[in-house]
């Protein structure tokens, strides 16, 4: 099955509204055109209400009456009345009314369709005269009314917005909002074509406009009685969701092919039906939500607005016509206060996360308001104050980006701002994370949950290795997190609402901070107990040696070369745990006068070399390990290689200290051991800085050493 993505369902739902918009305004547009815009007046005459074009005969005039309509030599004049242009025809008593509507229609038609008609007028000082005129084949799209346009955005804000929850939330309750929002497009979208009609519609197509209005209404009734039959408790099942559709769908049949006991109550009954099922589902709903503030608040909202919303539609216009009497509201304006029920979700959604629809869904909807606010603005300057196109579209475009874009931004800043951690939560982390005890880190967690989302309750909870929404957001499971306990919050911001899956996002941020900092902190203190360790170690191995061969010795210049090469040493180890760098030269100038001083009094030459960039700073580490190598090695020459001369050469290139150590004394045999302690201490410290050491003793000592200028990590 093929599974869309939310944003390839949105661009299909806005596609079909595209699609069927673009029809309504060409089926529209394509019937014939006077250029009169007409009313029913109060003596049952047609009444000129304004002229639209500039080519017709002076004497029509807002205020003239139209008696009769004729095609020359086509036949008898037509009466004409005020029923003949009545925005919906549903108002009708019977069927056989509406019939005879459908067939007066279809003759104005005819006669429009001609081409040259015949008007018979009564003018404002009461005199008859008839005018001719050519009816133009087509109208522009300018002389559409303002409620074929009122129309036409109601059926496009429902399809939109419904699609726009069922994108973002593809469940069976938002699917039956969709089909709601689609109901009310194709209800509205009808009957912007026929009500705002010029005089007159062929019969055949006004039925076919007229059904497609009466089924969309019902559509729209039936889908929100599934809606509420399944949200935000489950009420009844598939099965007798499906026999209301049936119910429902039959008794649209029944109108549509006449068999209703009347066109009014085949028309409105059903109407009047829904809405007392309506109210029904949603008492039953907030009976069943008693024990749940968040869903009784969220279905508060919503179940208002849908109440408001096809109430008013019932007892503006239904419920009249059920009395016999004229309805009280027109149906374009009918249908924009349906428009409340998309208010109230959209105030669900802002405000108790309805659907739970999130960040994206709330730029989504803010931008399509925008683009709505924009056109909106253009006609009512084009059209209302007869500015001209581009100076209109000019201050319409600054109107919404002066006005609405900051209210955008402030409205988006509130319901966006618990997405993000500012800098004063990242100090708190912190905080905590370098707390003395975990007891101190454990209240502080607790107190900053607290601040940052106002629960109602804060309980330790078990298991669980992720942040997640429980009982439909009612509860937020946050794991633990080092030595922090894994804990449950309940009812956020006090339980006014639901936690989302933004807070999920936060949360789960909030926690990889956290153990980065805790990770940060067991690092540093494992680096800090090795350091430690690294300067006893120093201090017992070279410190305390030396001094002990200071202790033992009896000559008094050993005993001053010992405590020199004892105060190098100990200057190491302070710059080392101080993290200061040496310069090499100077490491090594010092080297080569310690070296040079101890083989002068054994009777041995020095031969010394370095090249490359020897002004490098590095660590007191590295230099305590080539200060170590050469000292062993210098020292082994004097005891056991019977030399003349002990060479020394570095190279320092390519980020790296090549050492090279010789002598010309009796060397070793290699076959047998040479694993003493001052080879293996060389081997180690060498292994121990990352480097490599190789050594031969033919022909004298030779020494190789490789040494990474950078100090690795310990």
């Amino acid at each position: 099955m093929l599974r869309l993505s939310p944003q390839a369902r949105l661009i299909v739902v806005a596609a079909v509204f595209l699609i069927v918009a673009s029809g309504a305004i060409w089926l529209a547009a394509s019937q014939s055109w006077m250029g009169l815009a007409l009313a029913p007046g109060d003596d049952g005459l047609v009444v000129i209400r304004d002229v639209q074009r500039e080519d017709l005969p002076a004497v029509l005039q807002p205020g003239v009456r139209l008696d009769t309509l004729a095609a020359p030599g086509q036949g008898d004049p037509l009466d004409l009345r005020a029923l003949d242009v009545i925005e919906e025809p549903d108002t009708l008593d019977t069927y056989a009314e509406l019939n005879a509507f459908r067939a007066r229609q279809s003759a104005l038609d005819r006669v429009l369709s001609a081409g040259q008609v015949v008007l018979g007028v009564t003018l404002a000082d009461g005199s008859s005269a008839e005018v001719e005129l050519t009816a133009l084949g087509s109208r522009p799209v300018w002389s559409l009314p303002f409620e074929f346009w009122l129309q036409l955005g109601v059926g496009g804000a429902g399809i939109l917005l419904g699609g726009w929850v069922w994108a973002l939330r593809h469940e069976e309750a938002s699917t039956y909002f969709a089909v709601s929002g689609f109901g009310l497009m194709l209800s509205a979208t009808a009957a912007a074509i026929y009500s705002t009609r010029e005089l007159a519609l062929e019969g055949g197509l006004f039925r076919l406009l007229s059904a497609g209005n009466y089924t969309g209404t019902n559509i729209f009734g039936l889908a929100l009685i599934s809606l509420l039959l399944v949200y935000p408790h489950r009420l009844a099942g598939r099965r007798v969701i499906g026999a209301v559709w049936v119910l429902g769908l039959s008794v649209v049949l029944s109108h549509v092919l006449q068999l209703a006991p009347s066109q009014a109550v085949g028309a409105y009954a059903p109407m009047l039906a829904q809405f007392v099922a309506l109210f029904a589902l949603i008492v039953a709903q907030l009976y069943y939500s008693r024990r749940n503030p968040l869903a009784r608040a969220a279905l508060g909202w919503f179940g208002l607005s849908v109440l408001l919303g096809t109430g008013l539609f019932v007892f503006a216009i239904a419920a009249p016509t059920l009395l016999g009497l004229a309805p009280q509201a027109s149906q374009a304006n009918a249908f924009a206060i349906i428009l409340l029920i998309y208010a109230g979700l959209a105030i669900g959604v802002a405000r108790y996360r309805l659907f739970d629809l999130g960040t994206w869904a709330f730029r989504l909807i803010s931008y399509l308001i925008g683009a709505l606010l924009l056109l909106a603005l253009d006609a009512v300057l084009i059209y209302g104050v007869a500015l001209e196109r581009l100076p209109a579209f000019g201050l319409a475009l600054l109107t919404v980006a002066l006005v609405y874009l900051p209210l955008r931004n402030m409205i988006g800043t509130r319901i966006l701002r618990r997405d993000h951690l500012d800098e004063q939560r990242f100090r708190e982390i912190l905080d905590i994370a370098l707390a003395r005890s975990s007891l101190d880190q454990a209240v502080g967690w607790h107190e900053l949950l607290s601040e940052a989302f106002n629960p109602l309750t804060i309980e330790t909870a078990t298991g669980g290795s992720m942040v997640e929404l429980r009982d439909a957001g009612q509860e937020l499971l946050v794991p633990a997190c080092g030595p922090l306990p894994a804990l449950v919050l309940r009812f956020a911001d006090g339980g006014r609402r639901l936690f989302s899956q933004a807070d999920v996002n936060r949360v789960s941020g909030m926690i990889q901070l956290m153990q980065h900092a805790l990770d940060s902190r067991d690092a540093h203190e494992q680096g800090a107990r090795q350091e430690r360790s690294r300067i006893a170690r120093d201090l017992h191995d070279n410190i305390g040696a030396q001094l002990l061969r200071t202790l033992h010795s009896s000559e008094t210049e050993r005993k001053d070369a010992i405590v020199s090469e004892t105060l190098t040493d100990l200057r190491d180890i302070i710059a080392n745990a101080h993290g200061n760098g040496i310069r090499l030269d100077e490491v090594l100038a010092e080297l080569r006068y310690e070296t040079n001083e101890r083989l002068v009094q054994v009777g041995l030459a020095l031969d010394w070399s370095v090249s490359g960039d020897e002004g490098r700073i590095v660590s007191a580490r590295l230099a305590h390990t080539i200060r170590s190598i050469v000292r062993e090695a210098a020292s082994n020459a004097i005891r056991h290689a019977k030399a003349t001369r002990f060479s020394v050469a570095l190279l320092i290139a390519d980020e790296r200290v090549s050492l090279s150590i010789a002598d010309d004394g009796v060397g070793f045999d290699e076959k047998s051991t040479h694993s003493g302690d001052g080879l293996g201490n060389m081997r180690s410290r060498t292994l121990a800085h990352r480097g490599t050491f190789a050594i031969s003793g033919t022909g004298g000592t030779r020494i190789a050493v490789q040494l990474p200028l950078g100090d690795p990590a310990p």
